[in-house]
């Protein structure tokens, strides 16, 4: 999983729910699920699609028709069964021979046939005559209706506001669905709707990983989808060209949608949904319109990915997440729980100028990528160091842009990561000062991950103290307030690749003032880090709630001072009169819990 480090730190404009796109591709790519309210716009299109719908409909039911394909195949295979009777012409050979010599001659002709036949009757071409029947098929591609409640960021002691979206999933084991994570984040409630039936069938999230956009979708109700069968995932990724098919419930209509179009594209992107974290992914022309996501894309009848996003500014571009990711996400749900990717905690850099190759002691044969930068504290500190040359990993060349190959594609090297657990380990051989050696790397996640991207599915954390809001620095807050870089840039560098993510639980933000007398002329001061209560340096929001807020019968210092990173002058709250404030400002801005640490 590729990060984007200082993406955070951008002014991002605040996206109307679902449009979360922008600041994912450098603002050009956004999850696919109808996130305001999208129940009035099939309204309009109902009334024409009764006689268009079905076309597109019976188009892909009929495509299984193809599928009968093997069984033709399997006949001329079985034709062979035949091939006993050149050993009967072998026979009248061995007759007019009665020299027993050439007995010996025929008899192996003959032997070889027999054992071809064998070969050839268990063809594995009759292995898919049990073809999915696709019309059943469709049967377990579902539209998902969620009621979700976006948290508010901004007073974040309210409740959010709730909000209506749909999306698509489908059938991948009795009573469990894929879709899309960003479909079903911050779900209060979740509806699956049968192709071609009006009920509505509760659903609730069993698995989800945000940091992949995939989520499994349960229901009680199994014999609702008794005798449909699941979809199957392919083993291969497709190649360029390859013809694929989107099926799902986008806007337009109510009724089941399928397109068709080519892959055009396989490459490294990165995930609208949570932003700032690249996975691999495939581009294909394919119709892909938001209501698209979380639905199947076929090739043949085999599942070879699922649609996520489109590319806004762009004609006949959409994405979608490729088995690589999938099989990633299905493996790590097996023992019950998610526990989300592992980084390799490095940035490495191409070496195709001839000049640093020949400063580096490389030849000019293409092989070779530079170590730009090592994580403190992630998985290759100690492993790798800023300046040694990598050539392979795993005994996989790597190219001087930093590729490698895994199943037929070029990747970044980055990808070994994508497919691999804490735990795994990673063979490294480089070249460090002159000489080339073997060098190992634990696999392990990286701590400051959960700064670089969106949150989802829970409340936001937050301490009010005397008038003054405090959050924990993450991507929502950034977005919300509307930080600026260059109020956070020194200390967010340091704690993603200082080694601070090991020491501290977050980087704590002043983000608001609420106005009363015991904050008076605090508001010019602006937002700001905070970095120490009290001459105590604050390691995260639970620790600045216990020094804010002591232990009962700890006696509190006459005045509370609060530092801030940008700040010439201090904060200072006088505690005789704070707990008074606390409750006229809790009362004015209807606070019922002064923090939430959880």
């Amino acid at each position: 999983m590729k990060l984007t480090l200082f993406a955070l730190v951008s002014a991002l404009p605040v996206m109307a729910e679902g449009a979360a796109a922008e600041p994912a591709t450098p603002a050009e790519q956004s999850p696919l699920s109808v996130e305001n309210t999208v129940v009035p716009q099939p309204a309009p299109v109902a009334e024409p699609a009764p006689a268009p719908e079905p076309a597109p409909v019976a188009e892909p039911v009929a495509e299984p028709a193809p599928a009968p394909e093997p069984a033709p195949v399997a006949e001329p295979v079985a034709e062979p069964a035949p091939a006993p009777e050149p050993a009967p012409v072998a026979e009248p050979v061995a007759e007019p021979a009665p020299a027993p010599e050439p007995a010996p001659v025929t008899e192996p002709v003959a032997e070889p046939a027999p054992q071809e036949v064998p070969a050839v009757e268990p063809p594995v071409v009759e292995q898919p005559a049990p073809v999915v029947d696709m019309a059943a098929a469709y049967r377990g591609i579902v539209k998902v209706e969620v009621v979700n409640r976006k948290p508010d960021y901004e007073s974040p002691w309210q409740g959010g506001n709730f909000g209506r979206g749909t999306g698509t999933g489908f059938l991948v084991a009795p009573g469990l669905f894929m879709t899309n994570a960003h479909v079903v984040a911050n779900a209060e409630k979740v509806d699956i709707s049968l192709f071609a039936d009006a009920r509505r069938i509760p659903a609730k999230v069993k698995f989800v990983a945000h940091d992949a956009d995939l989520a499994l979708l349960e229901i009680e109700d199994v014999a609702a989808f008794e005798g449909v069968p699941c979809l199957e995932f392919s083993e291969e990724m497709p190649l360029l060209e390859d013809t694929v098919r989107a099926i799902g419930y986008p806007i337009g209509g109510n009724r089941l949608s399928v397109t068709r179009g080519i892959v055009s594209r396989i490459d490294t992107i990165p995930y609208a949904h949570p932003r700032n974290i690249a996975h691999l992914a495939l581009q294909v022309d394919a119709a892909i319109n938001p209501g698209n996501s979380g639905g199947p894309v076929l090739k043949g009848n085999k599942v070879i990915g699922v649609a996520f996003q489109g590319l806004l500014k762009a004609n006949s571009t959409g994405y979608v997440i490729p088995m690589p990711v999938i099989r990633h996400f299905m493996q790590d749900v097996a023992d019950g729980r998610y526990d989300g990717y592992v980084e390799m905690g490095a940035q490495f850099m191409a070496m195709e100028n001839k000049a640093m190759r020949r400063h580096y002691g490389l030849p000019d044969n293409g092989l070779g990528c530079l170590v730009a930068d090592v994580v403190k504290g992630a998985s290759c500190d100690g492993a790798l160091r800023i300046g040694d040359v990598v050539l392979a990993v795993n005994g996989l060349p790597v190219d001087a842009t930093a590729m490698i190959e895994l199943e037929g594609v070029r990747v970044r090297l980055e990808e070994l990561a994508e497919r691999s657990f804490a735990g795994d380990k990673v063979q490294f051989t480089i070249l460090r000062g002159g000489e080339v050696q073997q060098t190992e790397a634990t696999l392990a996640p990286l701590p400051s991950i959960r700064v670089l991207s969106h949150r989802y599915d829970e409340q936001p954390r937050y301490v009010v103290f005397g008038g003054l809001v405090f959050q924990p620095l993450d991507f929502n807050v950034v977005q919300e307030h509307q930080v600026p870089s260059g109020d956070v840039v020194v200390e967010l560098d340091r704690f993603t690749r200082g080694g601070e993510s090991a020491v501290k639980e977050d980087l704590v933000l002043l983000t608001r003032t609420l106005p009363d007398e015991v904050n008076a002329r605090f508001d010019d001061m602006g937002r700001g880090l905070v970095t120490k209560v009290n001459g105590v340096e604050v390691k995260g929001l639970a620790h600045l709630h216990s020094l804010l807020y002591p232990a009962e019968g700890t006696a509190r210092p006459e005045y509370t001072v609060i530092e801030l990173s940008d700040a010439a002058r201090p904060l200072v709250i006088d505690n005789a009169a704070v707990d008074a404030a606390n409750e006229r400002i809790a009362e004015r801005y209807n606070i019922q819990v002064p923090a939430r640490l959880k």
